[in-house]
């Protein structure tokens, strides 16, 4: 695909709850996606980065395809310690639509991402036959719940950090992603060297989540989705966490809002390039013509070269987690989506230390 980049501007798409065949063409404009439980549903509100951070991190990605190439380099295995800040209005623990996740709920979104990064997944058998030989086998990423909060002490709850907004004098739920950055974020934030840090709260306007985009080693003054010592990491909408428990939207109860945020977080983009037939920077992701959304049965191409003559022939690759379709309906990363995962994690300047933590 063509390093086409795409301006700074937050994306924040929804689709029609109307059958495929009824909305036409996709295309970037902003229809209403309903589900009867929830209205209007955002799946990603993530940032975009902007031409500076893609070119510098598309050299980081170049960088370590030549290591690899020449035998000097070799895909590494990382751990990654996961808190989850659990922000409740001091809701009954586990209550059936309580934000007060149960930690069940919450250990569940942990398996979904183990399996889905590292190609587990019970679904990853659906992925069509023109993209197996691009399918990541495994991302060797792994993420486990952290086992001692910053001062040294051994969780009750391994991976739970359990705040009630009350005792914080934070503004009632729900939150915007503003809040959110302002005040959540600075006032509960653990160590981004040492932690991912994942908010689970009651967030506005039909928000399932966002994330923080990795800022490269030497590369941190840039201006846009970056994480930050204060801000680095995702947010998820509780009730879209995890596959059990508080579960209130049907298309996304399988926990593949937690997958496609912690890919931005890992420095993946859209596989639509946030705009109309751009780039994702992944090869073997073929040019999409925009986000797709409900469910679209892997088992036909859908959209073949609608960006262009032989651009997609085996169809979009809608069954990516770095689209927008339902969770049932998302289930594999590609290789070179892999391969720049492995770059943010070698680079980031909140990704790369995290190996070499004590809190697991």
């Amino acid at each position: 695909m063509a390093l086409l980049a795409a301006g700074s501007m937050a994306q924040t798409f929804r689709a029609s709850d109307k059958p495929l065949e009824s909305q036409g063409e996709a295309t970037h404009k902003e229809v209403t996606h309903q589900h009867e439980a929830s209205g209007n549903i955002v799946r990603c509100g993530t940032g975009v980065p902007g031409i500076e951070w893609d070119t510098d991190f598309n050299n980081l990605v170049e960088k370590y395809k030549a290591s690899l190439a020449s035998g000097k380099g070799s895909a590494a295995n990382y751990t990654i310690a996961v808190i989850f800040h659990v922000i409740h209005n001091n809701e009954a623990l586990g209550g059936a639509t309580s934000y007060n996740l149960s930690q069940a709920q919450v250990n569940s979104q942990v398996t979904v991402l183990n399996n889905d990064y590292a190609g587990t997944n019970s679904d990853i058998s659906q992925v069509p036959s023109a993209f197996v030989s691009v399918k990541a086998n495994n991302c060797n990423i792994v993420f486990c719940m952290a086992q001692k909060d910053p001062l040294g002490n051994t969780l009750t709850e391994p991976g739970i950090d359990r705040i009630n907004r009350n005792t914080k004098g934070w503004s009632a739920p729900p939150y915007s992603s503003t809040y959110v950055d302002a005040t959540i974020k600075p006032n509960s934030i653990w160590d981004p060297t040492k932690y991912l840090n994942i908010w689970s709260c009651n967030l506005s306007g039909g928000l399932l989540g966002y994330a923080t985009f990795p800022a490269a080693s030497g590369n941190t003054g840039l201006s846009g989705p970056f994480g930050s010592a204060t801000t680095d990491g995702v947010v998820l909408l509780g009730s879209a966490l995890g596959n059990t428990g508080y579960q209130s939207i049907p298309a996304y109860n399988k926990g593949r809002s937690g997958t496609h945020e912690v890919g931005h977080w890992l420095g993946l983009r859209h596989i639509w390039g946030d705009g109309n037939c751009l780039t994702d920077y992944c090869a073997d992701t073929p040019p999409a013509e925009a986000s797709h959304f409900n469910c679209i049965p892997p088992g036909t191409p859908y959209h073949v070269n609608q960006c262009g003559a032989g651009q997609s022939p085996n169809g979009e690759m809608t069954m990516n987690y770095m689209d927008y379709t339902d969770d049932a309906c998302m289930f594999m990363f590609s290789n070179d989506q892999r391969t720049r995962m492995q770059t943010t994690m070698a680079n980031g300047t909140y990704r790369s230390p995290l190996t070499s933590n004590a809190v697991t």
